[in-house]
């Protein structure tokens, strides 16, 4: 084994966050240039460790925190929010397939711990899972699929027939190899546009029983076929909880990256029109003391609730609710706080080469998925709040 990918700490793997930050500033815009990640950036994180801070121990991973994840997406993203974006989700996948059974982590893990693997939670509306001898057959398109142009696996999720004859469904993931579908590149967005979130398309796919996992059973109560094997404590929370850590975590380091530009360059250099500091206005004095504490807040929230997540325990719904408006309102600030260090900036932030106006295209584009619907979830909060019935929910 190379020298570099032997254990580590989590002070370790923030350092090497930082240099993999550095380094894509080397590069800055390639990844926007090809709307996917360069094989280089790919190769780095590789040969720094990081893809395997969540695989477990057994299959030659470390078995780190979601803090470690958290913190080192929050120095990639300083650089590149969707660069970020790939990473976490990186690590992200590589601890949902530790929830699968042996045998599909096997599949995955049994000569390489640093396969990368990408999903897809989003079936067309005509797509058919159909229930054969061993298995399933998987016919029609996934969206959204980040970073799939540098995997070798994917995990899709769709309703599947609990029986041949049965109109009753159950949500499963599915682990399928890139071999055996189509990549339609579409991703061509105005934000996060070097995540290659591209359209996965598959035609009469056969997935063996063993490579699925059932979705409620996972996420709702805590039952996985893969808790039985991986036992840490990172492997007995559930999906719905941690998942927006991964994506939150860039939106936040991307916008400390922004922040960081404004405060030492836009503020910190120029000159106002008089002549006179910019440093010097008091407006912008107010302006970046209030953005600081928004960032502030926001880190500050997050990392609370990395404390719950990190409890080693199945989490109540309760619990897991209050954990996304935690996420959803930290999106919230980041994205306010990008909004006064854009508009507070001058026309010079909005051209093409200046890297303020790309920070916030991601960070509006980031956090417009669907993690962070705090009308959605501040409902189901206020709800349980006050006591009101509400529907259970993943």
């Amino acid at each position: 084994m190379n020298e570099v990918l032997k254990k580590f700490s989590y002070e370790e793997a923030v350092e090497r966050a930082k240099e993999l930050s550095a380094s894509l500033r080397m590069r800055p815009n390639l990844g926007e240039e090809l709307r996917h990640q360069p094989p280089e950036t790919i190769q780095e994180f590789i040969s720094s460790g990081l893809v395997r801070s969540l695989v477990p121990s057994r299959w030659g991973g470390y078995e780190l925190n979601w803090k470690t994840l958290a913190d080192t997406a929050i120095e990639v993203s300083k650089g590149d929010a969707s660069t970020g974006w790939c990473y976490s989700l990186l690590l992200l996948h590589s601890w949902m397939l530790a929830f699968f059974p042996n045998r599909a982590q096997a599949d995955v893990w049994q000569n390489n711990p640093d396969v990368c693997l990408a999903t897809s939670i989003n079936p067309s509306p005509d797509a058919t899972i159909s229930r054969v001898n061993g298995g399933y057959k998987l016919s029609g398109k996934w969206g959204f699929s980040s970073g799939i142009n540098h995997c070798d696996w994917v995990m899709i999720s769709a309703p599947a027939p609990v029986s041949g004859d049965s109109n009753e469904t159950k949500v499963l993931y599915f682990l399928v190899p890139k071999s055996d579908l189509k990549v339609i590149d579409v991703w061509r967005v105005i934000g996060m546009r070097g995540t290659g979130s591209n359209l996965l398309e598959l035609t009469d796919v056969f997935v063996p029983k063993y490579r699925t996992m059932e979705l409620e059973a996972w996420n709702l109560h805590g039952i996985s076929p893969g808790m039985d094997l991986n036992t840490a404590p990172l492997y007995r929370i559930q999906l719905s909880a941690v998942m927006p850590v991964t994506l939150l975590s860039v939106i936040l380091g991307a916008t400390k990256g922004a922040y960081a530009i404004w405060r030492d360059q836009v503020i910190g250099k120029n000159k106002a029109r008089g002549g006179g500091a910019v440093a010097s206005l008091t407006h912008q004095q107010i302006r970046l003391a209030k953005v600081a504490a928004k960032i502030e807040a926001a880190d500050a929230l997050l990392h609370k609730s990395i404390e719950l997540v990190e409890s080693g325990r199945v989490l109540e719904y309760p619990e897991r609710v209050r954990l996304r408006c935690n996420y959803a309102y930290c999106a919230e600030m980041c994205t306010e706080a990008m909004e006064t260090i854009y508009t507070s900036s001058g026309a010079a932030a909005s051209a093409e080469s200046h890297p303020l106006q790309q920070f916030w295209r991601d960070i509006h584009a980031g956090a417009q998925h669907t993690a962070f619907n705090f009308d959605w979830v501040g409902e189901l909060f206020g709800k349980l709040e006050l006591g009101l019935p509400v529907k259970v929910e993943y």
